[in-house]
C-alpha cells in the first residue's frame, strides 16, 4: 500500500511538473527552443525579399481608368522614373500582408517615395487571408503582394508589374 501510494505521489508529481514546464503562454520549452512568436517575428524580419512579387493597379476604380497614369506609376514603382506627372494626384491606398516583413519594409519606402514625389499614399495591412480575398474581389487600388501568396491569374482585370526581389532592394530595409 506505501509503495502505491508513493508512486501516486510521484506521478502526480511529475505531471505536475510537466504541466507547468509546458505552461503557455510563453512556455518554457518555447523560450528553450526559441520557438516563441517573438523569435519568430525576429527571424522573419530579419529575412531578405526572395522570388518575384506582384504590384497590383485596379483599373475598375476611377483614378486609375487612365491607362497613361497607371503606366506612370508602374515606370516609378519599376524605378525607371523618379517623377510622377504633375496632374492632381489622387489619394491612393497601397495594401500589403501585415506578416511579410520584408516586403513590408519594402511597402512603407515605396509610400516614402510616392509622398515624396508628390503624392498622398495611405498604407493599409491585412492579414494574408484578408489580403487575398480583397484582392480576389477588386476591393483594393494598389497591391503589392509576393508571387507565392497570390497568382495573377487571381487577378484578370488588374494592371500587373512584375517585380523581382533583385529590383526591389532598399538600403534602408537591410537590417
Amino acid at each position: 500500500m506505501k509503495g502505491k501510494f508513493i508512486t501516486l505521489v510521484l506521478t502526480l508529481g511529475f505531471l505536475a511538473a510537466f504541466g507547468v514546464f509546458m505552461h503557455s503562454p510563453p512556455s518554457i520549452l518555447d523560450g528553450l527552443t526559441g520557438a516563441t512568436p517573438k523569435a519568430k517575428r525576429a527571424a522573419q524580419m530579419a529575412a531578405p525579399l526572395e522570388g518575384n512579387y506582384l504590384f497590383c493597379i485596379n483599373p475598375a476604380l476611377e483614378p486609375f481608368s487612365d491607362a497613361d497614369f497607371r503606366n506612370d506609376l508602374k515606370a516609378f514603382v519599376s524605378g525607371e522614373t523618379e517623377v510622377l506627372s504633375d496632374a492632381g494626384l489622387p489619394h491612393m491606398t497601397l495594401s500589403v500582408c501585415e506578416t511579410d516583413y520584408p516586403l513590408l519594409c519594402y511597402a512603407t519606402a515605396l509610400c516614402e517615395r510616392l509622398t515624396a514625389a508628390g503624392a498622398d499614399v495611405t498604407l493599409k495591412q491585412y492579414s494574408e487571408t484578408m489580403l487575398r480575398s480583397r484582392a480576389i474581389n477588386g476591393r483594393y487600388q494598389l497591391l503589392l503582394i509576393s508571387e507565392n501568396t497570390l497568382d495573377a491569374t487571381a487577378l484578370p482585370d488588374a494592371d500587373i508589374l512584375l517585380l523581382s526581389a533583385e529590383e526591389m532592394e532598399d538600403p534602408s530595409c537591410e537590417n
